[in-house]
């Protein structure tokens, strides 16, 4: 699957540290599609809210994290920094 944004309001940072946090993953199975694929459709049926400048930079630098341990193969410390986008995301939703 591959991610565009069509707007520069919206980057595909921000977007991507949406669908990877709990709360969207009990979103989509709940009220979009309740199969394991996710699928580009389901993608756009979330509810998106439109992210401050300050929104996107933490998204930003959370995925710029992301990246680094994955590819440096700690994936023991991706579980503390799961914790830190299901945090980010339930302060955007207020849940």
């Amino acid at each position: 699957m591959s991610l565009f944004g069509l707007t520069e309001i919206v980057p595909e940072d921000y977007i991507i540290i949406l669908i990877n946090s709990a709360f969207i993953s009990h979103y989509v199975d709940n009220y979009v599609n309740n199969t394991q694929t996710f699928q580009i459709n389901d993608a756009r049926q979330l509810p998106i809210i439109i992210p401050s400048f300050e929104m996107n930079e933490i998204a930003k630098r959370i995925l710029k994290e992301a990246i680094r341990l994955k590819t440096s193969g700690a994936d023991n410390l991706l579980m503390v920094l799961q914790k830190e986008v299901d945090k980010f995301v339930s302060d955007v939703y207020h849940c």
